[in-house]
């Protein structure tokens, strides 16, 4: 008797043991990850904002150009705007602003499956006109801080 007793708590402990398959996002980096989830069924969302800011020469070259509005876009999705009243708000690239600073314009981007993605960045002025472009890699959780140079500016308009 006591042999199938000790028998039938070995066996209990054993089966309890066992994990029970749970699916969901597996991925710590992802907004929905669970942290339960024991089989990735493919299903992790991820974030990241981009920070948009011009450094002084920029500011200056757009404002010659009679640029009174630059609105930003991340994979054609329209993030916000800066305008230039008495000139546009700068930054420089050796003191950046922090994400989310109010007198610069952050977006942010939502996207499926990998902890990281290729997002393309865009600058566009109040008639449309096409600025600044550039494709880049978001990875999840960051805060990438793009500054607009003059130099960008030149070499996108020389190369378009």
């Amino acid at each position: 008797m006591k042999k199938i007793l000790l028998f039938s708590l070995s066996l209990i402990t054993l089966i309890s043991c066992e994990t029970t398959p749970t699916e969901g996002c597996t991925d710590p980096l992802a907004i929905n990850y669970n942290n339960q989830a024991n089989i990735n069924n493919n299903t992790c969302e991820f974030t990241a904002d981009v920070l948009f800011y011009l450094n002084q020469n920029a500011a200056a070259d757009l404002d010659i150009a009679g640029v009174n509005k630059l609105t930003f876009y991340i994979n054609e999705y329209n993030v916000g705007s800066q305008y230039n009243d008495n000139g546009f708000i700068t930054a420089t690239e050796q003191d950046p602003p922090d994400c989310f600073n109010s007198l610069y314009t952050t977006g942010s981007f939502y996207w499926e499956n990998n902890s990281s993605t290729v997002v393309d960045l865009e600058a566009r002025d109040e008639s449309g006109n096409v600025w600044f472009s550039e494709s880049t890699q978001l990875l999840a959780n960051e805060c990438l801080i793009v500054g607009i140079t003059s130099k960008k500016l030149k070499v996108y308009q020389e190369n378009n």
